[in-house]
């Protein structure tokens, strides 16, 4: 088992595994480096009749906020799977021989540099992953939504009617759609920000200007921008990431005096015919910010056929320090609430 930072052996292990996503590429997890959120490796290990690898970012616990500088730095870390999705890309036969001393030589691998816990956000349109669910103590914890892009006629006849029919009024309205490499970036940007600013966002959704440029300029080959245009303003954007089995929606924002066009219904339909041409086989379109909230009911409006799970999932390799993690987490902030489900407890 090794952590490779190596940019050209990251990638070339992963693509050679046949279900690898965007996701998985050191690029992607370099940009989330750039946000903050840690250091980036790719986890390979290779057993007798079965390879893994995933994404994941170390972090140093003692820089989390919540202890308030009760915790030496470089004391322990942890590991999560970047923002979005991840978990194990799997390649070759599954046997219990193998997830056996996989799970060994994780443990040993993490006791060995001090990482305390693992979290993981299963990447929905990955196969495979389910053999991996118990050990890792997986958990459902919101339905996602996808778009089968099989054909147009597909596209058409999985949408819901209400969708068809604002598509059709965005029509009418004369929205137009285009797509583009990042030429617009900065339009992408104010729109987008504006957006997080009338949702009233977290702080980490404001992505910054350099991680844009940094993807823009790293991933040009594997992500697009798609805008809606109306009276020659653009009032919705959206960015996409792709290869040649999956697209997903990542970053998007509207206009919000403009939401009545059904801009996002049209370009969200236009981009689904732009990866159905290319062959690209589904188009993810993500959750809800809460389960079965109005986000999640609209994307669903795109394929009513097309809820998959998104699911979370730990491993902790130390249990006696991450109780004590939990402890001094506690002592240190008053706010905090250990009672609350979430799946690593020191990070609430």
């Amino acid at each position: 088992m090794k952590l490779v930072r190596d940019r050209e052996e990251w990638n070339s292990l992963v693509k050679s595994f046949p279900e690898w996503d965007i996701y998985y590429l050191y690029e992607y997890a370099r940009s989330l480096e750039l946000h903050g959120d840690g250091s980036p490796a790719l986890l390979y290990w290779k057993g007798e009749k079965m390879e893994i690898c995933y994404a994941v970012m170390l972090q140093d616990i003692a820089a989390f906020g919540g202890f308030y500088g009760s915790l030496k730095k470089g004391s322990f870390f942890d590991m999560t799977t970047p923002y979005g999705y991840g978990g194990p890309l799997v390649k070759g036969e599954v046997t219990p021989k193998d997830v056996g001393q996989f799970t060994r030589d994780l443990e040993e691998e993490c006791r060995r540099q001090n990482i305390v816990s693992q979290f993981f956000r299963f990447d929905p349109l990955v196969e495979g992953q389910e053999a991996f669910f118990k050990l890792f103590e997986a958990r459902s914890f919101k339905d996602t939504v996808y778009m089968d892009l099989e054909s147009e006629e597909v596209i058409v006849k999985n949408m819901d009617p209400k969708n068809r029919n604002m598509v059709r009024k965005a029509r009418k309205n004369n929205v137009q759609i285009f797509s583009d490499s990042g030429e617009h970036l900065e339009d992408f940007i104010r729109i987008y920000h504006a957006t997080m600013e009338r949702n009233q966002a977290e702080d980490y959704y404001y992505f910054k200007r350099d991680y844009f440029e940094y993807l823009q300029r790293e991933l040009k080959d594997n992500m697009v921008y798609f805008y809606a245009v109306w009276e020659q303003k653009i009032i919705s954007a959206a960015m996409f990431f792709y290869n040649e089995h999956f697209m997903h929606y990542h970053l998007s924002g509207t206009l919000w005096e403009y939401r009545k066009l059904a801009s996002v219904n049209l370009l969200l339909y236009e981009a689904a015919l732009w990866g159905s041409r290319r062959g690209i086989e589904k188009l993810h379109l993500g959750g809800g910010m809460e389960k079965d909230d109005s986000l999640y009911g609209f994307k669903k409006q795109f394929n009513r056929n097309g809820a998959v799970p998104f699911t979370i999932g730990r491993y902790i390799f130390d249990q006696d320090t991450f109780r004590e993690l939990v402890k001094k987490r506690a002592q240190a902030d008053r706010s905090f609430d250990a009672a609350k489900p979430f799946l690593i407890q020191y990070r609430g």
